[in-house]
């Protein structure tokens, strides 16, 4: 089987930025290295979702940080947890993996709920109301502090997923000495990532996926061979909802904690670039985006501090992300397309 060159410009890519965090940390590079692919299963994931909104249907959502927050909220609020000011304990809730499928079902149907008065929108209009729908969601959690917990959040609920990991994992990474918690998240992050695009080919090479592939590019073409457009693009809402949800709850579980602080619009942009870095419309350009995303942004620091010695850690943090877009333009005008997308997936009219 033929290689082609932009599969080995990113598997080149995706190697240097990995050897480059553990050049940069040479005390701890193990541990660097869990936090990293950690962050970045969990952003792939968000970042599959996000590509099935507009790399299958050409949709626009800049609210996709809400739909990972009512995964991540409606999950953890259905088991044992300590929310609010009191941060009281509640020891009822229903077993881990029912919660889940309920997260991931409430994410959904948010989907719908969203996409019902909005979607017969295309291009900006249907970004403006996407973003709304974000910040409202933001809005009622942080007020609904006797439900949600509000600006204190959501704690002690860790042990719930934590209880399934078994012994011999715990025994293994204790030797690597990293943190069996976090890598016990990252590790069934990356397990969801590779059933989620098993499934995703699947529907992207059955009837429904060429359907939607056709939406995307001409929505009046499908309407005139009887095909029910707007029910075609809400199914796609909610399934990019849904996947978004499940990497909400796995985000959750991975900081030990959630705020409303989590689900902020700047999410969704870092899954924007993940999913444009990786290549839209690609299966598994969201994967190799996000390890090189999370490798620029997690080490762009120590780059700067080796640059600006003298700098102080404001300058620093300032200088931080002028280094990552920096980076990423400059990756971007090599490869416009993404890593592994096509051309004509960016020079679509969007919907």
């Amino acid at each position: 089987m033929k290689i082609s060159g932009k599969w080995i410009f990113t598997l080149l890519l995706t190697i240097f930025s990995v050897s480059l965090v553990f050049y940069l940390n040479p005390g701890g590079p193990l541990r660097i290295l869990g936090n990293l692919l950690t962050f970045a299963g969990i952003y792939a994931l968000a970042a599959i979702g996000l590509n099935v909104h507009f790399g299958m249907t050409g949709l626009l959502n800049f609210g996709h940080a809400s739909f990972m927050g009512v995964g991540a909220y409606v999950t953890l609020l259905l088991i044992p947890h300590a929310a609010g000011r009191e941060g009281e304990i509640s020891e009822n809730g229903l077993p881990f993996l029912s919660a889940l499928l309920i997260g991931i079902v409430a994410a959904a149907l948010f989907g719908l709920l969203l996409g019902l008065p909005a979607i017969r929108l295309r291009g900006d209009y249907l970004a403006i109301v996407t973003i709304a729908a974000a910040e409202i969601f933001r809005l009622l959690v942080r007020d609904l502090e006797s439900i949600t917990g509000g600006v204190y959040g959501i704690i002690n609920f860790s042990s719930a997923l934590q209880k399934y990991r078994p012994l011999f994992f715990d025994e293994f990474i204790t030797e690597l000495e990293l943190a069996p918690a976090q890598i016990w998240v990252g590790l069934l992050s990356w397990v969801s990532i590779f059933f989620t695009l098993i499934i995703i080919k699947r529907l992207n090479q059955s009837p429904w996926g060429r359907a939607l592939r056709a939406v995307r590019e001409d929505e009046d073409a499908v309407r005139a061979l009887g095909k029910n457009a707007v029910w075609l693009k809400l199914q796609s809402f909610m399934l990019g909802a849904g996947i978004a949800g499940l990497a909400g709850v796995f985000l959750a579980f991975n900081y030990g904690s959630v705020q409303t602080t989590l689900f902020v619009p700047l999410l969704t942009f870092y899954v924007w670039a993940i999913m444009i870095l990786g290549g839209v419309g690609s299966l598994t350009g969201p994967i190799f985006g996000s390890i090189i995303f999370w490798a620029i942004i997690s080490e762009t620091d120590k780059l700067a501090a080796l640059i600006f010695e003298n700098a102080d850690g404001q300058q620093l943090a300032g200088v931080r992300f002028a280094l990552v877009g920096l980076l990423i333009m400059i990756l971007m005008i090599f490869r416009p397309s993404g890593l592994l997308g096509k051309k004509e997936e960016l020079l679509l009219n969007v919907k």
